[in-house]
């Protein structure tokens, strides 16, 4: 029950007995819904009533008391629109636009990617190109003026490592790669002259994986490859760094892999914008 209907029935049950003064309990008890301040009790409301010595006298206290209380609680419930914390309003974000398939200069902005067997969106900064391979290898690159290599991020779906990375050809492992993360990340770390790190454990946008590096030997002595798509296997230069993160996303294995070069004169510069794509990657189904 409100504070404001205690003293209403308090006093009208006073009232309705005949009492001619009021006890100090409902004086308290009205002063204590007063603003609180160290200041001694208001003067006005104390000899008001002091006044109750008449049935006149107590019907007006009473009134005065039930006024106060319901004044004091309107007083302190917020009034209609009052906010004073205001809750930001959420920014609407910019519709992901569709990464071209050809070679295309990008404006800097957010990304999907068309046709691909998951939802991706991702930002983009300013100086990248569309360089996509194929609909099951998705790619944005920069190329820097003083390089020969193109830096690339890529979204795939891989299905399988080559036998031999210098094998002409571009025969799979029989039995193909396992369907976990692990069965990939232990294939890919295998093969032969590639160094590979430790790999690690990885969230990107709710969704567990490892992420690791993988290495290729500054001269191979042959054009190396090292994992295969649906439709094409991957070619990879002397001196590259890749680095992987490969995820499960509800059962579809998807590899996230950013290469850049450690010889170049902006390798540091290249690394950290392909590490700040990777992290802006939303992924659905």
């Amino acid at each position: 029950m409100s504070t404001e209907r205690d003293v209403e029935r308090i006093v009208r049950s006073w009232m309705d007995e005949g009492v001619t003064a009021l006890p100090d309990r409902v004086l308290d008890l009205v002063l204590d819904q007063l603003p609180a301040t160290p200041q001694r009790r208001v003067p006005w409301l104390a000899r008001m009533f002091s006044l109750t010595n008449n049935p006149l006298g107590l019907a007006l206290a009473a009134a005065v008391v039930v006024a106060l209380v319901l004044g004091i609680s309107l007083l302190s419930r917020p009034r209609v629109g009052d906010n004073p914390q205001p809750t930001p309003t959420p920014r609407p974000s910019a519709s992901p636009i569709s990464l071209p398939g050809a070679t295309w200069p990008l404006e800097p902005g957010t990304y999907s990617l068309p046709s691909f067997p998951l939802g991706i969106i991702f930002e983009v900064p300013a100086g990248w190109h569309s360089c996509s391979e194929s609909l099951v290898e998705q790619s944005v690159c920069y190329t820097p003026t003083d390089a020969i290599e193109d830096t690339r991020v890529s979204f795939v779906i891989v299905e399988n490592v080559v036998v031999d990375p210098c094998s002409p050809g571009k025969e799979g492992l029989e039995p193909p790669v396992g369907p976990s993360v692990d069965d990939l990340v232990a294939a890919i770390s295998s093969l032969e002259g590639f160094e590979a790190s430790a790999p690690i454990d990885l969230i990107v946008d709710g969704y567990h994986g490892k992420s690791f590096t993988l290495t290729t030997p500054p001269n191979p002595g042959c054009d190396m490859k090292t994992w295969a798509a649906a439709d094409r296997t991957n070619n990879v230069s002397p001196g590259e760094v890749n680095l992987l993160h490969v995820l499960d996303v509800n059962g579809t294995r998807l590899v996230i892999t950013g290469d850049y070069f450690p010889g170049e004169p902006a390798a540091a510069g290249l690394r950290a914008a392909v590490e700040q794509i990777i992290a802006s990657v939303q992924i659905s189904q």
